[in-house]
């Protein structure tokens, strides 16, 4: 295999390890956890991933990568001056909660204490993605790899052990017991970055990744109003409660976007690559079978979604099911806007992105707002869904713009989008049938048994990317 190739796999093998650890300590979670409190967590970690974005000006996405490129000769410099930059932005957020916080608290309804360690992660957690952002760059994956299995073991091992021992305090237990072993992380990764830099700052590396990324600032929000705004909603719509069944129905969900994390962290270093070279077909070929195996997969989860809430949760969760299909097709649509967004990121156009985002975000507020007081918090789904593809197909012309063409066989990704969302818009029929279901799988399995020499020419030209 290449060496992009081995980078790849290296982190989708390590999503999986990744992923299948939070399969074990799920159900654990779920079992030790009343749905009220479940769902106190998940407002925690939506409310984590909204703030993050102001905290963090999300300077280790896109605007890294291409100062990674721009920047080859002086990256150690460059990392350390966002590092800063960010730790200005995250001082600059806390002030104003701390100024305004009778006015802040009814609407986040956070606990103090929650608050601080949500703000020291996120002074020391730039340094540690930062790193891991250069290293996936390089196609680096070794070190990488064993730190994420180590953290990934050890951050949901603590909390068990506090939740344990304590009988009232059982959502501070696991906040902290998670997020305690990552700052540890993140703090060790702070000091190296300090060191390596010789803490030399460069005020225009600020100039340059602010005229990248604030443009982006409200593209990184809605991404975030599409994978968490619907618990926030479903808490205050409906209850507490609904929005932790809400949560572990999606958790099953988004599996298979962490495989596609993983894979497109590789993806974007080679799209420019070959983008610098023109070598469009490549990318057409190489994209186009990733997307194909991806597909697959979410077909897969679609039609186990039942046996997967079974084993995340307990029969108090198991209506969140019916969540899992639309969520999947949303999910499936993401992987198309960011073989999409990866080139618009390139060419150096990223408001056609935030444009997308936007539009989609404020789709899937409105929505939410008229149908889940309607239909419960089943229709967050398929409003993320509808939100997905609008998102997607804003981004497919925003593509066509800033190329002059298109660079994707877009006959073949639209025939495979309709296979895949024909299956999740009726695979909850079938859900009480198990036999028909089986069947289904068998022959999927079947399938691929028959086509397996164009399976396997799919992945040769996977790996010789």
């Amino acid at each position: 295999m290449s060496l992009p190739a081995r980078a790849s796999f290296a982190y989708m093998m390590v999503s999986f390890i990744q992923k299948g650890l939070s399969f074990i300590t799920g159900p654990i979670f779920t079992r030790l956890l009343t749905t009220e409190q479940y769902g106190q967590i998940s407002i925690y970690q939506s409310w984590q991933q909204i703030f993050f974005i102001f905290a963090s000006l999300c300077l280790s996405y896109g605007v890294f990568n291409n100062g990674m490129l721009d920047y080859r000769d002086d990256r150690d410099c460059f990392s350390f001056s966002l590092l800063i930059l960010s730790n200005i932005a995250t001082i600059i957020l806390a002030s104003f909660i701390i100024i305004f916080y009778a006015w802040v608290q009814p609407y986040i309804k956070l606990a103090v204490p929650f608050e601080v360690i949500m703000f020291i992660s996120f002074m020391f957690q730039p340094a540690f993605a930062f790193w891991t952002a250069r290293q996936r760059f390089d196609y680096k994956y070794k070190m990488v790899s064993i730190i994420t299995i180590l953290t990934s073991i050890l951050s949901p091992l603590i909390a068990i052990i506090l939740i344990l021992h304590t009988n009232d305090q059982k959502v501070m237990a696991k906040i902290f017991g998670s997020e305690g072993v990552l700052i540890i992380c993140y703090f060790v990764f702070y000091i190296r970055c300090f060191i390596k830099s010789k803490m030399k700052i460069k005020i225009d590396y600020w100039k340059y990744a602010l005229k990248f990324n604030l443009p982006l600032i409200p593209h990184y929000l809605s991404q975030i109003v599409l994978n968490s705004m619907d618990r926030l909603m479903i808490a205050a719509l409906i209850s507490e409660s609904a929005a932790g069944i809400y949560s572990v129905a999606y958790s099953a969900a988004a599996v298979v976007s962490v495989i596609w994390s993983s894979i497109n962290s590789s993806l974007i270093p080679w799209t420019y690559e070959k983008c610098e070279k023109k070598a469009y077909d490549r990318i057409a070929v190489v994209t186009q079978n990733i997307v194909t195996v991806y597909a697959i997969i979410c077909i897969m989860v679609i039609y186990m979604a039942p046996e997967i809430m079974m084993i995340l949760a307990p029969k108090s969760y198991l209506g969140g099911v019916y969540v899992i299909p639309p969520i999947l097709g949303g999910v499936f649509f993401s992987s198309l806007y960011f073989i999409f967004a990866n080139v618009v990121y390139y060419y150096k156009s990223p408001k056609y992105v935030m444009y997308a985002s936007v539009i989609a975000a404020i789709s899937n507020f409105f929505l939410n707002w008229w149908l889940i007081p309607i239909f419960g918090y089943v229709a967050a789904g398929y409003t993320t869904l509808f939100s997905y593809i609008v998102q997607t197909v804003i981004d497919y012309f925003a593509m066509r713009k800033v190329v002059g063409q298109c660079i994707y066989n877009m006959k073949y990704l639209i025939a495979l989008t309709t296979g895949v969302m024909f299956i999740a818009l009726t695979s909850n029929l079938l859900y009480p049938h198990t036999i028909i279901r089986y069947s289904i799988l068998g022959i999927v399995i079947i399938l691929c048994i028959v086509f397996r020499e164009k399976i396997k020419g799919i992945i040769r030209a996977i790996k010789e990317k």
